[in-house]
């Protein structure tokens, strides 16, 4: 007979410490007998709800989830192994797996692991690999330094500026600079959690100033690119997804995933695709431009059937890796006399500046790319009134040097 296993959050609101938070305990109940651990987080108690045993704090609650995961994973294998497993004897167990590391470099592969267990539900592989990259850059800093680890307990806050000159002489960009010293202060927050530290010696530090830069194609080249006559199958296939892009507003992860199924019919008569972005979880709403419409119909009568067959009804069905669509796209760029290296990222910023130079409402172009925030969106306006302004001063100088 297979046992009973429940799993309960919960916090006690008569105990509190003094800055209000009170610690949130994790119930595990086989069989009716119940043994209780301190999951490490804490929270408000009028931030705490009962019912669904979360916090109003999105991070606490991916913690949360990450150490019900592990719990259930940990049951599960011990029920396999042993064919029995009490509530006692999984919290001897957990304490013993998920006891906190008090060393930099072993409280990061543990903060990696957590990462990893949330793929697919709160994180993609794209920010578990940028972790990673993260962790090997720490990695190498302290091996720079000769030591193979250090306690927690002895960072201190002149080490953010270090580790911050260790990368800045790699050449790395602001972004990826702030990248990595955003995963060292992370991992100090970790340890606050823990109580190996009482608080992040990096919490007021001064992070790379990042200017914000975009990459579109204007009308011209897209429309070089609408021209080109390409013979190699998936170079081909490359200038239909970034195409498809510059109309739909879609990133390559999300045209990599588009199904025939997600695109509907209005009462009106006008296709749209609807669908969940693989990133932010916010649903796009994007009208089929006629060109986006163009390549579907294309694609359903030349590979209707093995499409249906092969991949369930993907639009884009291809059997090559994303580094080779990449190198096909940009050798299309080349071929069309394109200066900019081409990238499909590119293309999602094409749709936004050539939608907002349209006349379209910002507002609607976020919920066409699937925004979170308008905020992502507004970039669009200020690249939009940038370019207004430098031809304003083009056509100034001509007019100027035509009356001299």
């Amino acid at each position: 007979m297979r046992s009973t296993f429940k799993i309960l959050f919960y916090i006690n609101r008569q105990k509190t410490k003094a800055d209000g938070k009170t610690a949130i305990f994790c119930r595990v109940t086989i069989d009716g007998r119940s043994a209780v651990m301190i999951t490490g987080e804490e929270c408000l108690p009028t931030e705490w709800n009962s019912r669904q045993g979360i916090t109003g704090e999105k991070r606490i609650n991916q913690r949360l989830a990450a150490f019900r995961e592990l719990v259930e994973k940990t049951y599960a294998e011990m029920l396999t192994k042993d064919g029995v497993v009490s509530a006692e004897l999984l919290k001897n167990r957990l304490q013993g797996v998920a006891a906190a590391p008090t060393t930099l470099l072993a409280m990061s592969e543990a903060e990696l692991q957590s990462v990893k267990a949330c793929i697919g539900r709160s994180r993609s592989e794209g920010t578990y690999r940028n972790h990673t990259y993260s962790d090997k850059m720490l990695r190498e800093w302290m091996e720079s330094k000769g030591r193979k680890d250090m306690p927690i307990d002895a960072v201190t806050d002149g080490m953010f500026e270090e580790f911050r000159f260790y990368l800045k002489k790699k050449r790395f960009t602001a972004k990826t600079v702030n990248r990595d010293l955003c995963w060292l202060s992370r991992l100090m927050y970790r340890a606050v959690s823990k109580r190996i530290i009482r608080y992040n010696p990096f919490e007021g530090a001064i992070y790379e100033k990042v200017e914000r830069k975009i990459r579109f194609l204007q009308k011209s080249d897209v429309a070089k690119l609408m021209a080109l006559k390409v013979n190699d199958r998936e170079a081909e296939q490359a200038r239909q997804l970034f195409l498809f892009s510059c109309f739909t507003g879609l990133a390559i992860v999300d045209m990599e995933r588009l199904k025939f199924s997600h695109i509907q019919t209005a009462a009106d008569g006008r296709r749209y695709i609807r669908k969940e972005r693989q990133k932010t979880k916010v649903e796009s709403v994007v009208p089929l431009h006629p060109i986006a419409e163009t390549i579907l119909n294309r694609l359903r009568e030349e590979e209707e059937q093995a499409v249906k067959e092969k991949d369930g009804d993907l639009v884009f069905p291809r059997d090559c890796s994303r580094s080779v669509m990449n190198n096909k796209l940009s050798t299309v760029g080349l071929a069309c006399g394109i200066r900019q290296r081409l990238s499909f990222h590119m293309a999602r910023h094409t749709f936004g500046t050539l939608s907002l130079s349209a006349g379209i409402p910002i507002e609607s172009i976020a919920k066409m790319m699937g925004h979170t925030s308008i905020t992502s969106t507004q970039i669009y306006a200020q690249v939009t009134d940038k370019k207004i302004s430098e031809d304003m001063d083009r056509l100034i100088q001509k007019q100027q040097a035509a009356s001299e």
